[in-house]
């Protein structure tokens, strides 16, 4: 190993241990963070271990990478992929995408039908796809799912948690039962899937990724169902948290926040979906005027393999987003009186996310497209 390497490897070994020192000093403040409450010792000191901070002392502030975490599967070929929900719909155009890629591909479905008009749009022989019936909301069903893969393929290298529920209620006036399922599924089922499968992916140490599908709804909350809303900003939450926790890894995290996507995989395949019975009377069909689902899962795929932490398809969105930063940052107070030292000391650690900066950073290079893996 050369000076420069052996430096290198030092310095980002104190990074890794400043960074657990961290993640233990914020759950001994209540902040804890996903890596302590999995147990994962390796990555997240144990808080118990660590000194708890003296009343009023500000958090500990972990050095701050000076680049973009780089992407842990930059390869796919030959890896392995789950994708939720994915006999139909946008998870079908991920599996698809990923087969394409060389990589063998494991489709969660619920629906034998749905399933049974999926594989052949497959252009692989099915010896690189596994499918397996999973509610993504039980986790002893994550347990059992993940002994099935790697009891067939050894390893999982890329999570992508795309099941859904588009409760479109308003907040206001959803019944319990739809917080619960919404919540559930949109929300709950990610850190299932974490919590299960993480500790496999740094066991194996080959690298893994763990993509979420949120939705623009994410990000800009632009339409009438508050219970839809509520979740996808959660799930976008839970992305940029776990970006923050497992830099120091190589774990990489994407949320894929699409407009709007065809949901028929066979929409220009030149062949009828068997799930779908022909307008009586001849009537017109329905007009797809959404993305095609097999490229919004090629741009799934491309931020996997560039390691973006957001993966956002529809650019059409942008200037609706960029309303909703100025409105924030519109009603952010001016400085009427001195800060106290004492207080922006205390709230540093919250003050600014180096993922943003790095993130922003990371954009600058240059690629062909956004398509291609």
């Amino acid at each position: 190993m050369s000076k420069k390497t052996d430096t290198q490897a030092k310095r980002d070994a104190a990074i890794a241990l400043d960074r657990r020192q961290f993640i233990g000093s914020s759950a001994a403040l209540g902040a804890g963070g996903l890596l302590a409450s999995l147990g994962l010792s390796r990555y997240a000191n144990a808080q118990t271990a660590a000194p708890a901070p003296a009343a009023g002392a500000p958090p500990v502030r972990p050095p701050e990478p000076t680049v973009s975490q780089p992407a842990p599967l930059k390869d796919l070929k030959g890896k392995v992929a789950y994708v939720t929900a994915s006999s139909d719909g946008i998870g079908l155009g991920i599996a698809r995408a990923a087969s394409n890629a060389g990589m063998k591909v494991v489709i969660g479905y619920r629906n034998e039908e749905r399933l049974k008009a999926a594989l052949p749009l497959f252009k692989a022989d099915n010896a690189g796809l596994l499918p397996i019936k999973h509610d993504v909301t039980d986790r002893d069903g994550w347990k059992a799912l993940l002994d099935e893969v790697t009891g067939k393929y050894g390893k999982l290298h890329l999570v992508v948690n795309n099941a859904g529920i588009k409760t479109l209620r308003q907040a206001s006036q959803a019944k319990f039962d739809e917080w619960d399922n919404a919540v559930a599924v949109n929300v709950t089922a990610i850190y299932n899937s974490v919590a299960v499968c993480l500790p496999h992916m740094l066991q194996h140490g080959e690298g893994g990724h763990f993509v979420t599908t949120a939705s623009m709804g994410g990000l800009l909350p632009g339409v009438n169902a508050g219970v839809y809303t509520s979740t996808k900003i959660a799930a976008v939450g839970i992305m940029e948290a776990l970006r923050v926790e497992l830099e120091s890894t190589n774990i990489g995290t994407s949320v894929f926040c699409p407009g709007g996507v065809n949901t028929d995989n066979y929409v220009g395949s030149g062949e009828e979906n068997p799930l779908h019975k022909a307008p009586p009377n001849g009537a017109p069909r329905f007009a797809f005027v959404g993305m095609d689902p097999l490229e919004a899962g090629e741009r799934v795929l491309n931020g996997v393999v560039n390691n973006d932490l957001f993966i956002l398809s529809h650019p059409e969105f942008k200037a609706g987003m960029q309303e909703r930063f100025d409105a924030i940052m519109a009603s952010t107070p001016k400085v009427e009186t001195p800060i106290p030292q004492a207080r922006v000391d205390y709230e540093r650690v919250v003050l600014r996310c180096g993922i943003y900066e790095r993130e922003i950073e990371h954009r600058k290079i240059k690629r062909k497209n956004y398509r291609e893996i």
